[in-house]
């Protein structure tokens, strides 16, 4: 009954991943015949200045967001042997070779651009992800630790990355891991719910049994929807061999079934939901 409810919860994605991405790719066909427009406009623009190094910086900024990396490095190059020394074109040019991956030209050009500014924060996060491409998992660490202490509007997704590097360096190291978590709890808001999953999948990782059943509770308690992280929660308690605890678990699963309007105790997950709850008392029985 898992798989048959995992089956249909992966078509369900699979149908709004697709409706998803017809839309995102309208609008890409729209922005990338805006900036084939624009980079048109600015290639008049050359021919009239063929010396202009802000010019050729400026036309492979639209390559790059074009997608047309081999034609953004050109153009960068040809900005730099006309003159242009300033630390954003090195840093667009570290971005380019990152994002084509040849991340040891991406390091050559991240570090000329740290050297001119060692504080900045945004070429210092690029430093961190060029590093950890290259498994240099302490220098990276370094690096995304000033991203962590300096910048003002981290995201769930950088406290995360953040996390991968900790355990790249060192795959156990999951109480700085979830030290990361918690910082980025108290900075982000602690109903952040990637972070508070995150979270989960490091005390179970780390196997620590009692902080995991609390991470289970607080999900229990922020969400209306309780049956299924009751469920979940018995699932792990059986795991543990904590078997009369998954029982109660169990119970309450059932319970919060109960009270659900009856437009949701029809629903397919629920039906499935409720012969699950049955197979695992049965098998704790």
């Amino acid at each position: 009954m898992i798989r048959n409810r995992n089956k249909c919860l992966h078509f369900l994605l699979k149908r709004n991943l697709a409706l998803l991405t017809c839309l995102l790719l309208s609008l890409q066909v729209l922005a990338h015949g805006d900036l084939s427009v624009r980079i048109e406009n600015k290639t008049q623009e050359i021919l009239k200045e063929p010396d202009n190094f802000k010019l050729y910086h400026e036309r492979g900024m639209l390559y790059q967001q074009h997608i047309e990396y081999d034609k953004a490095i050109d153009d960068y190059l040809k900005s730099e042997t006309l003159g242009n020394t300033q630390k954003v074109l090195k840093y667009h040019m570290a971005e380019v070779y990152y994002l084509t991956e040849n991340y040891s030209e991406a390091l050559t050009h991240i570090t000329t651009c740290l050297d001119k500014e060692n504080t900045d924060v945004k070429s210092k996060k690029l430093e961190a992800q060029i590093l950890f491409n290259l498994k240099a998992y302490k220098q990276s660490l370094v690096a995304y630790q000033y991203v962590m202490n300096t910048m003002e509007d981290l995201r769930p997704e950088d406290i995360i990355e953040y996390t991968d590097i900790i355990l790249a360096e060192n795959n156990k190291n999951y109480d700085d891991a979830l030290k990361a978590i918690e910082f980025g709890l108290k900075q982000l808001g602690a109903n952040t719910l990637s972070l508070q999953l995150k979270k989960l999948d490091y005390l179970k990782a780390s196997n620590a049994l009692e902080q995991a059943i609390q991470q289970y509770d607080y999900f229990i308690l922020e969400y209306t929807r309780k049956e299924f992280w009751y469920f979940k929660k018995a699932q792990y308690l059986v795991e543990h061999n904590k078997n009369q605890e998954a029982i109660i678990s169990l119970k309450l699963a059932s319970m919060s079934i109960q009270q659900l309007d009856a437009k949701f105790k029809n629903m397919a997950s629920i039906l499935e939901l409720k012969e699950d709850i049955k197979n695992l008392e049965e098998s704790i029985n």
